[in-house]
């Protein structure tokens, strides 16, 4: 991770922390189609913000969002934004992008959002820009300029809201037996209620979860039940249902076993650590 950017009203202490937690966040992402950029606040910008960096100078540096006034929330946030996003997350200087934030080739001139910025619009009305992306004809310069611009808001959609539920199929095994991983940051594909046999007394219901990460690599946990339940087919009041789509970040978890089934690669993993 480059440190090499001024940070404002933040501790030296405070900014590594952060930029562990980025570290960490990286881990098994990829460059080789850009990245993702955290803009650092200024005296005269407070607020960090969320950009899409692209290769080959395919398109301008992207804004996407403001993320918020702390580092901490910022990167937070951007984890949030990214969770099923394999692209790498990178911090760059404020200085980076200043001659970007007073271009206007992404102001819509036409139709319902004339005069808004086409992140404004993408926040508001995804759709609307994918329109734009792939079914709008542009007659004019300025027009084919804000469709191109579309384009790129298109791959981040991709990336970061699409992909997410159509995992590839293809998956692979994850460490080896016994070995500890850590920052896990899955998507629950799938889950079914089984019964604990080895409680005698009472209905100890837990769940079975099939979960993915963002390279579609395939897990599989146990979800132990909080208490017990009045039916064997029932979880109990105080246990949590995952429901399908759903996030899960796990600080650690523990390999237990590694299988195939059906030509898909699975990881069984144990001792889990939730945040």
């Amino acid at each position: 991770m480059d440190r090499d950017v001024t940070l404002y009203q933040i501790t030296d202490v405070m900014a590594e922390r952060v930029f562990q937690k980025i570290d960490n966040f990286n881990k098994g992402r990829r460059e080789d189609v850009g990245f993702y950029a955290i803009s650092v606040s200024t005296p005269y910008r407070s607020y960090y913000a969320l950009w899409r960096i692209f290769p080959d100078d395919t398109y301008a540096p992207l804004f996407i969002q403001s993320l918020a006034v702390t580092f901490d929330d910022a990167a937070e946030r951007a984890f949030q934004y990214l969770q099923n996003c394999n692209v790498l997350l990178k911090i760059k200087d404020n200085t980076f992008f200043e001659s970007y934030y007073g271009m206007s080739d992404d102001i819509v001139a036409f139709g319902k959002y004339r005069g808004k910025r086409l992140a404004e619009v993408y926040y508001i009305d995804p759709n609307y820009v994918l329109w734009l992306a792939h079914k709008f004809e542009a007659r004019n310069p300025r027009d084919k300029k804000l469709a191109m611009l579309a384009k790129a808001f298109a791959t981040v959609h991709y990336e970061t809201v699409i992909r997410k539920y159509h995992l590839p199929a293809g998956s692979r095994f994850i460490g080896s037996p016994g070995e500890r991983l850590t920052d896990l940051r899955l998507e629950v594909l799938g889950t079914r209620l089984q019964l604990d046999t080895y409680k005698t007394t009472g209905y100890y219901v837990d769940q079975n979860v099939l979960a993915a990460d963002a390279d579609g690599n395939r897990y599989t946990f146990v979800i132990k039940a909080a208490a017990a339940s009045v039916s064997p087919d029932r979880l109990s009041c105080y246990t949590k249902k995952l429901a399908p789509h759903e996030s899960l970040y796990l600080k650690s978890a523990k390999v237990l076993s590694l299988y195939e089934s059906k030509g898909v690669k699975y990881t069984r993993i144990g001792y889990l650590k939730f945040k």
